[in-house]
């Protein structure tokens, strides 16, 4: 079962603005955890970890609680962790940090508004400014509430992977769906010691220095003066030790203003009030003010963060400076006295607050939450090669799964990833530069190399990305000790696992002890549904009795191939061959075949994006090759039935069985007495294209393979 764990300062917090999201992740199947510094029961949550968070960052206590989390994450093994709260963030990703990279869990944090801000003090950007900045590195989501914070962040915290703008935590329109009757909305004001006559301006929020409702009772003293019926409602927790009240007091105001401490029918009381104020230093994007826009009221609001993103001044309310008492005075009388005024702003607010409901919030949040890592494929050979098939079929294996990526000097595959929709790079040359910029763009989760140059330039990022690599052939510069190798062996320091696809391959690695820890053997397979697929595309109408199929270069060893053409010829002159490919022996193969005069046994077909109905219609693969991995040609071959006769090379070896499905040897007598038996014998032939299939389908498990695949790629990212 996945598991994700919710963190915050208070416990206050969670049941405030993120019991939907408890509830969606609990809907999924997740088990659901909460750590805070609180004991209450949460719904939805399936176990409470109290940990000792304080909001004063020089609390001791708040490295006592980084050591306990820790413990926690190391035993609970999270999958997501959703934080919130600036304390609450900054120990869960430091506790997240001291984990090894492999048990990180995904980290999403939630900022309800960065105490650094347009106007803040320089104290908070000194705090709290290089702090998330520095964290941010460790953060794969970073969700911001406000366009000022968005902004910000997006400019300045460039090693954050991800980085979100979802307007507040959404505001639930069932709260707001009782209606009261004129009779109830008298009764619940006589309660308050009001009359239907009065009007009613309200500001739910703890009473505190940022909150600023020493704003608002300064102007309420001016007020007053002028509409005696004028009331002012102050819902909200005292944590300010009864300042607001002695104010009250001094300026004789206790008529007027309300303090109606800690209440939960906040809906309710928006439906008796008239006007919602707010006066605040700083906000993230305030729920009291999308609260009351859902209720349709006008609002006179301070010009800050968060209501600015709120408040369009003029058209569904009035933004006045921060402390200009005058001008909040003035703005209050204007919808107190103008009508017209007011109810226009009351049905632009009703307009406005459909966007900022939770349905929609948490339509958002479901994208951000399963939202897929980002796999780019990295290849640096600038020649077509068997890695780019593998390529294509673990992306279309894990499509759904992942989001993929291509970057490449070769453009031959480009046509085969547009058809499955995949971002493509194709670089002309192997531009070092162009490649490590398109990776700082993509921001990729894993970078899958796909040989040992594109291992190398992947390693410069194995901070910021898993890195996979992924060594498709039987490379044999890599079996002695020079520059290329000890470069090579010095990059897989940095990588999490490496993919071999031959046991030699692995074994004959000149630093073998070096790497053995972290590297598995997986044999290459291919994608059988998408080669049958393409085999009828076109038709070939000439039959071959050979195929060659791959680069006319070492190490494919293309002049033994013609070599053993001409000594078949001798022996069975209307011999027909195809050879597909490309290469820098190709005009050395054109010398030769002219030299044994073979012009009419031989048809060069040259690259061929789809050579499958051309090796449909031959009968026998040979293969010449110097050394292989696992040779993408063969199993394509065995797709369609075809044996193998070849040298025997090591990543052929676990394919061929002699006389089986095949033949390997190194005599070139041998090779040619083979495929004039499997030819002149059809008895023979048909028993060994039956058991072509049966072997091929014990070693090409498709499924298998993703498998494996995706254990490398598994994380808890």
């Amino acid at each position: 079962m996945k598991k994700v764990l919710f963190t915050a300062t208070v416990d206050s917090h969670i049941l405030a603005f993120h019991i939907p999201f408890l509830k969606y992740f609990k809907d999924k199947g997740y088990a659901v955890h909460v750590a805070t510094n609180g004991k209450e029961k949460i719904p939805y949550c399936d176990k409470k970890h109290v940990i000792s968070f304080e909001r004063n960052p020089l609390k001791i206590k708040n490295l006592k609680a980084i050591k306990h989390l820790k413990k926690v994450l190391e035993k609970e093994e999270y999958d997501l962790i959703h934080t919130n709260t600036p304390m609450g963030s900054v120990i869960t990703r430091l506790a997240v940090k001291k984990l090894k990279k492999e048990k990180r869990p995904r980290v999403i944090y939630m900022a309800h508004g960065l105490h650094f801000y347009k106007g803040a003090n320089l104290k908070n950007w000194l705090l709290f400014y290089p702090v998330e900045k520095y964290l941010s590195k460790f953060t794969d989501t970073l969700i911001l509430i406000n366009k000022e914070d968005y902004n910000l962040t997006k400019r300045k915290f460039k090693k954050c992977k991800n980085i979100e703008y979802v307007p507040g935590v959404g505001i639930d329109e069932d709260k707001f769906k009782t209606k009261l009757s004129c009779e109830e909305k008298e009764q619940l004001r006589k309660t308050l010691g009001l009359s239907m006559n009065d009007f009613i301006m309200i500001y739910p929020a703890e009473l505190n220095k940022n909150k600023n409702q020493t704003m608002l009772i300064k102007a309420m003293e001016s007020l007053v003066k002028k509409y005696s019926n004028i009331h002012l409602l102050l819902p909200g927790e005292d944590s300010f030790h009864g300042f607001h009240k002695k104010e009250v007091k001094k300026r004789n105001l206790e008529k007027n203003i309300h303090f109606l401490g800690f209440r939960k029918d906040i809906p309710n009381l928006l439906k008796i009030t008239d006007l919602a104020v707010a006066t605040s230093k700083r906000e993230g994007l305030p729920v009291n003010i999308m609260e009351a826009m859902t209720e349709g009221l006008p609002i006179v609001a301070t010009n800050v963060r968060g209501h600015k993103d709120l408040i369009e001044n003029g058209k569904n309310g009035f933004l006045v400076e921060l402390n200009d008492v005058k001008q909040m005075q003035e703005k209050i009388e204007i919808l107190y006295s103008k009508k017209e005024i007011y109810k226009q702003m009351q049905e632009e607010n009703k307009k406005r607050s459909k966007q900022y409901k939770l349905e929609i919030i948490i339509d958002k949040m479901k994208e951000i939450y399963e939202k897929k890592q980002k796999v780019l494929h990295l290849l640096a050979s600038n020649s077509f090669s068997g890695a780019e098939n593998v390529i294509c079929t673990i992306i279309e294996a894990t499509k759904d799964d992942y989001d993929h990526f291509y970057c490449s000097p070769n453009g031959q595959i480009k046509e085969k990833l547009k058809e499955k929709k995949i971002p493509f790079c194709a670089l002309k040359k192997l531009n070092h530069r162009e490649v490590l910029k398109k990776i700082k763009e993509i921001k990729p989760d894993i970078i899958h190399a796909h040989d040992n140059k594109a291992t190398v330039i992947a390693s410069f990022f194995h901070k910021k990305a898993r890195i996979i690599s992924h060594i498709h052939g039987n490379n044999k510069i890599m079996n002695s000790k020079n520059l290329k190798t000890i470069v090579f062996n010095h990059c897989t320091k940095k990588i999490e696992k490496m993919i071999w696809v031959s046991d030699s391959s692995l074994k004959e690695y000149y630093f073998y002890n070096n790497v053995k820890e972290k590297s598995i053997v997986l044999y290459n397979i291919v994608n059988q549904k998408d080669i049958l697929e393409k085999v009828n595309l076109y038709p070939v109408k000439e039959k071959y009795d050979l195929i060659f199929l791959g680069r006319l270069a070492y190490p494919k060893n293309p002049e033994r191939f013609i070599e053993l053409v001409k000594l078949i010829k001798e022996r069975k002159k209307n011999i027909k061959v195809a050879i597909v490919g490309t290469g820098t022996e190709q005009e050395q193969i054109n010398t030769m075949i002219s030299r044994y005069n073979l012009e009419k046994n031989i048809i060069m077909y040259g690259f061929q994006s789809n050579p499958y109905p051309i090796l449909n219609a031959a009968k026998i693969l040979v293969m010449t090759s110097i050394y292989e991995g696992t040779p993408m040609c063969a199993l394509e071959a065995q797709t369609l039935g075809k044996p193998i006769i070849a040298t025997p090379v090591d990543g052929l070896k676990k394919i061929i069985k002699n006389n089986v499905n095949g033949y390997l040897s190194n005599e070139n007598e041998e090779i040619c007495h083979k495929i004039l038996e499997y030819l002149e014998d059809d008895v023979k032939m048909n028993q060994i294209q039956k058991n072509v299939k049966k072997e091929f389908e014990k070693y090409n498990d498709l499924q298998k393979y993703m498998k494996t695949i995706e254990e490398c790629y598994e994380v808890k990212k």
